[in-house]
């Protein structure tokens, strides 16, 4: 049977650090951590514009090569990007960032990775360090000059010697791992991998649920005097298993009996969800500060970089508080227009904001962006980008439909309220992303249908 990731995330500034440098990425494909270093703002910066460019490989299913194709590609292309921000601004030279994550294409795990984050896998009670750190402390130990214990306090623990800076030459490892129900999966910054040894990393990952395995590491890092950044990542893996095969269910109207036809139903088996404390889609850490957005679009489109600014924060809870009633009515407007001038106004206020003629550049991207939304607890297409720029909306509702998002699972839904960015599919691959949401809503509109008054409902929602 097909398999998926049931995840959550948690990202936090520690104890000791003023700020969060520390960058991630969180889906049901997709687990990234990015470890920004450099100095001032440089790391932050680092490791947003990383994760950012690195989340694009969930805007089309790949798999086997495929997949491990794509993360090459999006590993170099996010240092590219880091080369022209340095270009872009001398003051940046120097900064870089770590990259640790896995694209999981429904059968294995496709690992990126460079610097010293980490990815560890729990199966059947053992714990296995997926990478391999690259520092200098950890060639003393493969040289047999210095052991794990050791190595945890050594003085020069944080010198890496590879990492995703926008230099030529860069050397990240992509490989594939086989994973399998039941398996646990983690990356995380050495936070939590530099400060608590993999003895106690086991023992938390063991706990019974993922929220009660997060609170756990999380302790440990605080434990250990939380003195770094703290980003963890973390999924099971879990099948997906038919519900029904053939089930009909009548609906009455009037006098007259609706047969539903008969289709296979599939959905993952869920557990009770995680708890609001920890993310389970979207940008976590530095990544999840929206004040970067117009500082990646300014410098990236004076050096004519291509740029997606897509958040996949809640839609509404990133509004800017001083939006007034009439942008709130255009943006939210059923036809889905702007008048002339509106969007005349929106141009310059974004040329404005982004710095002259090379900012035409990042208008172009997001005139052909579209992503899949939430409008008043529907689903819909918007075209744009997902946030605002100079107190401006980037993207405007393209077309609302039918599905309610009552309708849909609970993993579905939170996708959706979540954004689901479309990237280089543009406007055909949004169509097709609504027809399957338009699946999964009858789906559980058949099960509702075929269950008792008395039967509970499902943990899936359905």
């Amino acid at each position: 049977m097909p398999l998926t990731l049931r995840p959550i995330a948690h990202s936090e500034v520690g104890l000791v650090r003023k700020t969060n440098q520390d960058s991630g990425y969180v889906s049901t494909s997709l687990l990234l951590v990015a470890d920004g270093m450099g100095g001032a703002a440089a790391g932050d910066l680092a490791s947003v514009a990383a994760t950012r460019r690195m989340f694009q490989v969930t805007a089309a299913p790949v798999v086997g090569q495929e997949a491990l194709a794509a993360l090459s590609e999006a590993i170099m292309a996010a240092n590219d990007q880091l080369a022209a921000l340095i270009q872009a601004d001398s003051d940046l030279e120097g900064m870089g960032t770590t990259i640790c994550g896995g694209l999981f294409d429904g059968e294995q795990l496709n690992i990126a990775h460079i610097g010293d984050s980490r990815g560890y896998r729990l199966s059947d009670g053992t714990l296995t360090r997926l990478t391999r750190d690259h520092s200098y402390v950890q060639s003393l130990v493969d040289d047999g000059k210095l052991d794990e214990e050791a190595a945890m306090t050594h003085p020069h623990r944080s010198l890496l010697l590879r990492v995703l800076n926008g230099q030529e030459g860069i050397q990240p490892e992509i490989f594939t791992t086989e994973v399998k129900v039941g398996d646990r999966l983690m990356f995380c910054s050495d936070g939590l991998c530099g400060m608590v040894e993999d003895g106690a990393i086991k023992m938390g990952l063991e706990r019974e649920t993922l929220d009660l395995a997060m609170s756990t590491l999380v302790d440990f890092a605080h434990a250990a005097g939380g003195s770094d950044n703290i980003t963890i990542v973390m999924a099971d893996v879990v099948e997906v298993k038919p519900l029904a095969t053939g089930a009909t269910a009548d609906r009455k109207s009037g006098k007259q009996t609706v047969v539903l036809p008969a289709e296979p139903l599939a959905q993952a088996v869920m557990e009770a969800p995680p708890s609001a404390a920890y993310k389970t889609v979207g940008m976590i850490g530095a990544a999840a500060d929206r004040k970067w957005i117009p500082i990646l679009a300014k410098l990236l489109a004076s050096e004519g970089e291509p740029i997606d600014l897509t958040d996949q924060a809640d839609p509404k809870a990133a509004l800017p508080h001083q939006l007034t009633a009439i942008r709130e009515k255009l943006r939210y407007s059923p036809t889905g227009r702007r008048s002339r001038t509106g969007v005349l106004l929106l141009v310059l206020a974004i040329i404005l904001a982004l710095g002259g003629v090379g900012s035409w550049a990042a208008l172009s991207y997001v005139s052909k962006q579209y992503y899949v939304g939430e409008y008043d607890g529907v689903v819909a297409i918007y075209k744009g980008i997902e946030g605002s720029v100079a107190g401006f909306d980037t993207s405007r509702l393209y077309e609302a439909t039918q599905i309610s998002l009552d309708d849909l699972p609970y993993v579905y839904r939170d996708h959706v309220r979540g954004t689901i960015p479309m990237g280089a599919g543009g406007l055909d691959q949004a169509r097709i992303t609504v027809a399957e949401l338009k699946d999964k809503a009858a789906q559980c509109r058949l099960l509702r249908a075929g269950r008792g008054p008395d039967e509970p409902t499902p943990v899936d929602g359905c």
